[in-house]
């Protein structure tokens, strides 16, 4: 089956009409919908476009859109996890090392303290406070 312009525009339109706002994810779903729809040798385009759509799942198509979002903001928060302590540990480090230093009069104490508290006050807690705050309020 070979689709038109005007098909496609039909196509695109009336995945727009089911609530799907992405832009990215929109593009993606015509696609997808045109690709299995050139797979199939039926000639009525209503009959197979809706044929192809019923093999999408049993739901509307906004919850592909849901579920995109979903994933979209695990894998912020995973990243941010990851940042927060890889952040903690550094600051950590540093601040131990900078105290042994210090105690030990050896030089580079001061600039190994001043970052470790730095990297704790401006990188590690903020993050912290963010994800602390995230879960309160969901």
């Amino acid at each position: 089956m070979e689709l038109t312009e005007e098909q496609i525009a039909f196509i695109r339109m009336d995945i727009q009409s089911r609530g799907i706002t992405m832009t990215e994810l929109a593009d993606s779903l015509v696609d997808h919908v045109c690709c299995a729809m050139e797979h199939h040798s039926d000639d009525d385009f209503q009959e197979v476009y809706h044929k192809v759509l019923d093999d999408f799942g049993d739901g509307p198509l906004h919850r592909i859109q849901q579920e995109t979002m979903l994933l979209l903001i695990l894998k912020r928060e995973a990243t941010m996890k990851k940042t927060m302590y890889v952040l903690g540990y550094i600051a950590l480090m540093l601040t131990t090392t900078g105290l042994l230093f210090k105690i030990m009069h050896w030089p580079g104490a001061s600039v190994m303290l001043v970052l470790g508290i730095a990297m704790l006050n401006f990188g590690f807690l903020p993050i912290y406070f963010i994800g602390r705050y995230r879960q309160a309020t969901v």
